[in-house]
């Protein structure tokens, strides 16, 4: 060996406690079960903050984030989501504790969230033994990237997104512990033969291997990156084998890939189902198991020539499906990476070529959305993975000590990766480094502990005191972060009471209009299908809603609406087969005549306050020229300082000193009605609204102001130019107003109306 081999083999075996599952068990037991016990007391915590007035809605609570109401909407029967593993889940914990579908999406995200801290103090105690299991179980389900993420009342796949990876990558760094050397370069003693490997070593494989074949009940992304841990793990035991057991690393890596991706491959719900084919695969696996457990004296030559296994491995692989889920995954990675004002290719996907009419061109939405905003910067990034900037640092410096000297670590890298490429592809993606991170903290300070006290002479039991005072600072660090933190409901109570009321009189059949961001919960509480959703909102899908909202035109937004319902709610599939022209100038018909349409089932328009947040991304898709491929963001603005309005000029006057805004009307919304006075003096100054009920204070342009998303609120519904196409079937001023879009004006004759098409 080489003077650089021999002192990297010295430090390894100086800091390594290696884990042995016989000895340690009863350890990792308990600190696996006080690590989930004390990460779920501090998730529940949240409640306190839940106990405010206002976040309650005929009785239920309000979920804190839009996909909850998708899932719990599912887990009614209603809409896309009947069944996929979320909304089963969800009705399997109803019905066994009793509790109401409501109940399951408030409570369940801080104890499924909490089971991250079990995967972590796995993780740590495989990398640097018992002692470093404490602080990773205790801490590693609690940095604020994934709290935010599974906080009470975020009932989404975001635990099992980030657990199942975090287990799979464990369950094949421990399977291939007992074949691979634990540093990068073997020991003296690894370098020997040693100890024949367990026979029960290919029943573990086994085991693992079905664990992955169900783990991505909750999201398929699961499964293409329990895949890439795959193949890492393929290469580490190609590059760190010990002596005379790559050949058995690569049996295991065999066993586990057939259990796991064997078959064909399916979604959600149905990785729990037995098809023929998943019985024929998994006797397979069972009977090749056997063999390696028997090793039958006449079969050896065969089970121990490495080209058999190669052979094998490709096989499984090309019938497993295990390249090409990575394809669609990239996509959907670059599809994070698009501007913001990206727009789809005309023609419905495929440009026009030389000679051909160009098709309309639709507006991109990925980065209108709030989750896939980017993480401003690198210090913002720390906060998000650790208890502050600075542990986040000591965990990354720590995280590259641990890859320096556990090759094994490489299994946490695509989460690590998720979590850094928040800070160009979106905050959510923070939560994936918070394991990679407390691990490096935990295991970072482990090892320098370890290193001092090695000089000064203390026992080594002072290193489980380390631990336990790293954990407690983080604790608390995390206990202050979390105690006060306000709750983030997804609408308003007198929202969701509104569309309670309108389940008990609109017809089965009817649809119900509202900005996406409310598509889920519309479903759950009104249990009538949307036309958008958070799961259905592309540029091409999110059009029509958006220029129905931001129209100044009540005919033009009615219109719309009953030409989308008439055309199963896709007009797109019509524009494709136009030219932008023509979809631009049939659009702009609606809104200066009756066009003549046929009848579709009842739909509804709901108009709430809470867009007026949201107006900003309407007013940019609402007024999209598909021609062009370009649009017009609104300006709003709220106020939060302190001000009088002097009547006689119609100026806001701040009483911080700020400099005055001239304002061209104000509206002034109470429980009593509305109040709208002008300021002619003040031609193109923005309009006022102050909801006095909502406690908020709006300034808008006249995009916004004269939108139907507006207008339909704090106008009067009576107005013939309203009356004539919207009816009101719930009053909610001013903060929800529901509306029946009347029937079409004008019903076809024939078929030659262009819009009966």
């Amino acid at each position: 060996m080489t003077a650089f081999s021999q002192k990297y083999a010295a430090l390894s075996e100086f800091l390594d406690e290696p884990p042995v599952w016989r000895k340690d068990w009863k350890w990792l037991l308990a600190i696996s079960l006080l690590g989930y016990g004390v990460t779920l007391a501090i998730r529940l915590m949240d409640m306190g903050n839940w106990a405010a007035p206002g976040l309650m809605a005929g009785g239920e609570r309000l979920m804190a984030t839009h996909d909850s109401y998708g899932w719990l909407a599912g887990a009614k029967g209603v809409a896309n989501f009947t069944q996929y593993g979320m909304s089963v889940l969800a009705r399997f914990l109803s019905a066994v504790f009793g509790a109401p579908l409501w109940k399951v999406g408030f409570w369940a995200p801080a104890f499924l969230g909490s089971f991250v801290a079990v995967g972590t103090a796995l993780w740590g105690w495989l990398l640097g033994g018992r002692r470093a299991a404490i602080a990773a179980g205790f801490i590693g389900a609690l940095a604020p990237g994934f709290y935010y993420r599974s906080r009470l009342g975020y009932y989404d796949t975001d635990p099992f997104t980030l657990l199942m990876p975090l287990l799979l990558g464990f369950m094949l760094a421990h399977l291939l512990s007992f074949c691979c050397t634990r540093g990068w370069l073997a020991t003296p003693e690894e370098r020997q033969e040693g100890e024949p490997l367990p026979a029960a070593l290919p029943w573990l494989a086994l085991g693992y291997g079905l664990v992955a074949r169900v783990a991505y009940f909750a999201h398929d992304d699961i499964r293409v990156i329990g895949i890439a841990l795959f193949w890492i793990a393929a290469i580490l035991a190609a590059a760190t084998g010990r002596p005379g057991r790559r050949l058995d690393a690569l049996k295991l890596l065999v066993v586990y890939a057939l259990a796991a991706y064997g078959g064909k491959h399916v979604w959600g719900l149905l990785v729990f189902y037995m098809r023929p084919v998943d019985i024929a695969v998994f006797a397979a696996t069972v009977g090749l198991v056997v063999l390696l457990w028997r090793r039958p004296e006449r079969l050896r030559p065969l089970l121990d020539h490495p080209w058999v296994w190669l052979a094998a491995l490709l096989v499984v692989a090309v019938l497993g499906n295990m390249v090409e889920p990575f394809g669609p995954f990239a996509a959907k990675v670059m599809n994070y990476l698009k501007p913001v004002a990206d727009v789809a290719q005309p023609g419905g996907g495929a440009a026009a070529g030389v000679g051909e009419v160009s098709g309309p061109v639709y507006p991109g939405i990925t980065q209108s959305i709030r989750e896939a905003k980017n993480v401003l910067d690198w210090k913002t990034f720390f906060l998000g993975v650790s208890m502050s900037s600075w542990t986040g640092v000591l965990g990354g410096l720590g995280l590259l000590l641990i890859l320096a000297l556990r090759p094994a670590f490489l299994l946490t890298l695509p989460l690590t990766v998720l979590g850094v490429c928040s800070l160009f592809m979106g905050v959510r993606f923070a939560m994936f480094g918070a394991p990679s991170f407390a691990l490096g903290l935990g295991l970072g300070v482990h090892w320098l502990g370890k290193a001092i006290l090695d000089r000064t002479g203390p026992r080594e039991n002072v290193l489980t005191l380390v631990q336990i005072v790293l954990t407690g600072v983080c604790l608390l660090g995390y206990t202050v972060i979390y105690r006060d933190l306000p709750p983030t409901p997804v609408l308003a109570p007198a929202h969701a009471e509104a569309l309670m009321r309108l389940k008990t009189f609109a017809p089965k059949n009817a649809s119900v209009w509202t900005w996406w961001d409310y598509g889920y919960a519309t479903q759950y509480y009104a249990e009538r299908l949307t036309p958008t959703d958070g799961g259905r909102h592309a540029g091409r899908d999110i059009y029509p809603t958006a220029l129905a909202l931001m129209t100044a035109s009540a005919r033009q937004a009615a219109q719309v609406i009953n030409m989308s319902a008439g055309l199963d709610q896709d007009p797109a599939r019509r524009w494709d087969k136009q030219s932008a022209q023509e979809v631009q100038q049939s659009l702009a018909l609606l809104a200066t005549s009756d066009q003549p349409m046929k009848r579709p089932p009842t739909q509804y328009l709901v108009v709430c306050w809470e867009t007026m947040n949201l107006l900003h991304w309407m007013g940019f898709y609402g007024t999209w020229d598909v021609v062009a491929g370009n649009g017009t963001f609104a300006r709003t603005q709220a106020i939060d300082e302190a001000f009088t309005v002097d009547q006689n000029r119609g100026v806001m006057l701040f009483r911080a000193g700020n400099q005055p805004i001239p304002v061209r009307g104000v509206d002034m919304l109470t429980e009593g009605g509305a109040r709208h006075v002008s300021f002619p003096v003040n031609p193109g100054a923005p309009h006022l609204i102050i909801n006095d009920v909502a406690k908020s204070v709006k300034l808008m342009d006249d995009e916004a102001y004269n939108s139907m998303a507006v207008q339909l609120l704090i106008g009067d519904p009576n107005r013939a130019e309203v009356s004539s196409y919207f009816k009101l079937v719930h009053e909610g001023f001013p903060l929800v107003r529901i509306y029946e879009v009347l029937p079409p004006a004008q019903e076809p004759q024939g078929q030659a109306e262009a819009f009966t098409q």
